[in-house]
């Protein structure tokens, strides 16, 4: 019997070859293990946030907490937010002249934004009032950023302020 091989199969079996197969091989296999790895982390966070949606993100507010804050003062405001969720209503003083609406930020200690509330006006009593559910900050520092706007849209630092908020 005749057994002759094929010119294709000759070049197949040359170590190079050879070497670049196993090489891909093992790319697959440590791309599945990856993979697999992946997946169960985003399976436990999926069960998380299925826990988290069983309790409800943001809870009702129960009370609300008013936080009286000078950016002038050099003494940051304290915030307990332990217990029942509250609502906070943030009450920023700002005595200028110079703008009319403001942009207000809330930032963590890092950096990273919380909150941004555009174009507020003043009340009567030269004061920003912003509210929210204090379901939104996890204990931390916090920044206030004010901004004015000018007549041509542009933003301008005003004041900065500390909050920290504990007892979550």
């Amino acid at each position: 019997m005749n057994t002759e091989k094929p010119d294709w199969t000759a070049r197949l079996q040359r170590p190079g070859v050879l070497a670049g197969a196993a090489g891909l091989i093992l790319l697959l296999v440590i791309a599945l293990c990856w993979t697999i790895y992946r997946w169960n982390i985003a399976e436990d966070r999926f069960a998380m946030l299925e826990r988290q949606a069983a309790e409800g993100f943001i809870q009702p507010p129960s009370s609300t907490l008013t936080v009286r804050i000078d950016p002038r003062a050099a003494r940051g405001a304290d915030v307990d937010a332990g217990g029942l969720p509250r609502r906070i209503d943030l009450r920023i003083s700002t005595k200028t002249d110079r703008y009319e609406l403001f942009r207000v930020s809330l930032l963590r200690a890092d950096g990273t934004a919380v909150l941004h509330a555009e174009r507020l006006a003043r009340d009567s009593n030269d004061d920003l009032r912003i509210s929210f559910n204090s379901t939104l900050l996890p204990n931390g520092h916090y920044r206030i950023r004010i901004e004015g706007h000018t007549w041509r849209g542009q933003l301008q630092k005003v004041a900065e302020a500390q909050m920290q908020v504990v007892g979550r």
